[in-house]
């Protein structure tokens, strides 16, 4: 899976020696997704998972910006 990172949001933690991905929903508001921090968790979490998926076929640019205007 090709991960096209539109709002530049992948991140990378390392602990223990050990490299996680994530994906930082205030990088996003950073570069674009206006206001998102003062989503409620629960649409914070949808839209974490939608960065993460965003592949421009399953889950678009559009997408990501449809629930952070919600």
């Amino acid at each position: 899976m090709t991960s096209v990172n539109s709002f530049k949001s992948k991140s990378t933690l390392t602990v223990g020696g050990k490299t996680y991905t994530y994906y930082s929903i205030a990088e996003a508001e950073k570069n674009g997704l206006k206001g998102v921090s003062s989503l409620p968790h629960s649409m914070k979490v949808v839209l974490e998972n939608l960065l993460r998926f965003e592949d421009n076929r399953t889950v678009t640019k559009a997408d990501i910006e449809a629930v952070a205007t919600g």
